[in-house]
């Protein structure tokens, strides 16, 4: 690759995010329209991490132009190196839907699922898996970088529809195994942005999983980031504090989201009265308890609908601190490497 252009932006964090809320995709489109290119989708890049040069992910959708450049824990600007590299394509395999012995049918049987094939401009050839009620399942396309020996497969959504969510990556992950082995198909990996939430919630499922296992439920099924290990080891440390001194790492997120706020010129939304009924929430819990324990309490009363909603928005505000303050380590474009 060192025979291609590069790209360096270097940006000031007030540049990338002008309102609460906006998708990591939506960012990287502004700020490549303006610094970058005219057309963002006319052109494909590799991300390339600043300190080791290591190429860290590829994306052909382009969701994550930016990376967030951290110093001591703290926000302090976004910067990356993007390479212009050749275009990416659709995979070497496609299934074949008009034959019923196809092996995508093994695994989504015509008897559970109802499968079809979308032309997209920008996705190339999206296979839509649904259940027999047209309710989205799984969405995927096969990829290729360059030549057939980097054929993956991206998930672009994953829902529980008639079926668990879990039952449908399985069956995604044996699919994939059995066109890899049984096949001998070159296909190398599955990728995927973790995105997931509690519908009609603010409250990031990857986050409550974090603190109730000490890792992202996409993370219990081999899809990983490449700081996987360091994010576990990292995470575990908070999960297993007891309430008392996870009100003191609050404190300190507290302090980090209103700089980062203060840095992107944003309204900072937690004031004084928000910060006492945080801790007057953890107060009703045995302070000796530890974090995870905590969070498995309140994640059942969210199953189990026994949570009133006055808690709801303190949880979703506690998870919005944590999130912006980047103190809980999670790099949610995952990969899982097919065996």
């Amino acid at each position: 690759m060192n025979n291609l252009k590069s790209y360096k932006i270097i940006v000031h964090s007030k540049k990338m995010r002008n309102i609460y809320g906006t998708s990591p995709a939506e960012v990287a489109k502004k700020v490549a329209l303006i610094l970058l290119v005219k057309n963002i989708y006319s052109m494909y890049f590799s991300i390339v991490e600043i300190k080791t040069n290591k190429i860290i992910h590829y994306q052909s959708n382009k969701k994550e132009l930016l990376r967030p450049y951290h110093k001591n824990g703290k926000l302090v600007k976004f910067r990356i190196v993007v390479k212009k590299i050749k275009k990416q394509i659709g995979g070497t395999y496609e299934p074949n839907l008009e034959d019923p012995k196809d092996p995508i049918y093994t695994f989504f049987t015509k008897e559970k699922y109802e499968i079809s094939l979308e032309e997209t401009e920008y996705f190339g050839k999206l296979i839509k898996i649904k259940d027999l009620h047209e309710n989205d399942c799984l969405y995927i396309v096969f990829k290729s970088l360059n030549n057939s020996e980097n054929d993956y497969i991206e998930l672009f959504k994953l829902n529980r529809c008639h079926f668990q969510g879990s039952t449908n990556l399985q069956s995604l992950i044996k699919y994939a195994q059995h066109l890899k082995n049984i096949l001998k198909i070159n296909l190398n990996y599955i990728t995927l942005e973790d995105a997931s939430s509690i519908p009609s919630s603010d409250i990031q499922l990857w986050l409550l999983s974090i603190l109730t296992t000490g890792e992202s439920w996409y993370n219990r099924f081999g899809f990983k980031s490449y700081n996987y290990n360091n994010e576990k080891i990292e995470n575990n440390k908070i999960i297993k504090m007891n309430i008392i001194d996870f009100i003191k790492f609050i404190d300190e997120c507290i302090l980090i989201y209103k700089t980062n706020r203060k840095k992107l010129n944003l309204q900072n939304t937690v004031n004084a009265e928000l910060i006492e009924k945080i801790k007057i929430f953890f107060k009703k819990y045995d302070q000796t308890r530890t974090v995870q324990d905590i969070f498995i309490e309140i994640k059942n009363e969210l199953k189990e609908n026994r949570i009133s909603p006055e808690d709801i928005y303190i949880i979703e505000k506690i998870f919005h601190i944590i999130y912006l303050s980047n103190k809980i380590l999670y790099d949610p474009f995952l990969c899982f490497t097919i065996e």
